[in-house]
């Protein structure tokens, strides 16, 4: 008989055995949670699409989304929710952990409120995890946007051959000022490389109309040249506006937008975070089928 009863006292109640499944499962939902949260940190760190900001200058109505932007702009919240979810399962596996240590008359009310408090955190997470998978699903679309750079170009040229007046950034809100902007912010000048005194600027009301182009006192506007600022492009040396030797300006514009159309963030690390989500929310539903 006693040894009946030393089996019967190792037999371990339904609630008991549940917890030791739950355990595992929450230590790898922990893990998870961590990948999630170092996926979304890396990804977030990016460089941003920098391109809007720079056609916002010359007041073109051109934004198209920078390759993986609209992931970097998701990873934020992506990472918020990884928090949240590590927090939440350590303090579940912790308690888990301690119930399995309780007295044996204490186990029963113990694992109920375990269950139920795990229960309504699966009822309250699980469509909020549906919903920010369905988020990061569609920031594939996005990201399968590509730039149509002869567009992009041809915008640019027709932009500056209407628009660019004068070589002076100070003047006013004006497209031509937001060239010349442009030219000394991202250090670059006019849409092609310049190769000469035959350039973008040639057609340009600067040239044509008035403007010290049309005066043949310069040939490319004086923020173009190297080393200029805002304060000191007026010093620019006439071997860079007047004679345009190599070497004294800086390279054609669209070159550098290209650049800036593209954010940093690796493909592999898009891949991660896109194979995280479903995972997280695969285990956070299999822990609710448990209950």
């Amino acid at each position: 008989m006693s040894g009946s009863n030393e089996d019967d006292g190792n037999v371990k109640s339904p609630g008991e055995r549940g917890a030791y499944v739950l355990l595992p499962i929450k230590g790898v939902l922990m893990v998870a949670a961590i990948a999630l949260i170092s996926s979304s940190r890396d990804i977030s760190m990016g460089n941003p699409c920098e391109l809007k900001e720079a056609l916002d200058l010359i007041s073109l109505n051109y934004a198209p989304f920078c390759k993986y932007n609209a992931t970097i702009e998701e990873s934020d919240t992506v990472f918020d929710w990884g928090i949240a979810a590590f927090c939440c399962h350590s303090i579940l596996f912790l308690v888990i952990l301690s119930a399995c240590m309780w007295p044996s008359e204490n186990k029963k009310i113990g694992f109920l409120i375990i269950y139920i408090v795990v229960f309504v955190f699966a009822v309250i997470f699980i469509p909020l995890i549906f919903m920010q998978y369905n988020n990061i699903n569609d920031t594939k679309k996005i990201t399968a946007h590509r730039v149509d750079y002869r567009r992009l170009k041809l915008e640019m040229l027709h932009s500056l051959d209407k628009h660019f007046k004068s070589d002076d950034p100070k003047n006013d809100k004006t497209i031509s000022s937001g060239w010349n902007k442009l030219f000394i912010q991202y250090k670059c000048c006019a849409v092609h490389d310049v190769n000469g005194t035959t350039n973008d600027f040639d057609t340009t009301p600067w040239c044509t109309t008035s403007g010290t182009c049309q005066a043949t006192a310069s040939q490319i506007p004086k923020t173009c040249c190297k080393d200029v600022t805002l304060t000191n492009y007026t010093s620019a040396p006439p071997a860079c506006h007047a004679s345009v030797n190599p070497g004294t300006y800086n390279s054609g514009c669209f070159e550098l937008v290209k650049l800036l159309s593209v954010a940093n963030v690796e493909p592999c690390q898009v891949i991660m975070l896109f194979s995280l989500c479903p995972s997280w929310q695969y285990y956070r539903y299999w822990t609710l089928s448990l209950q």
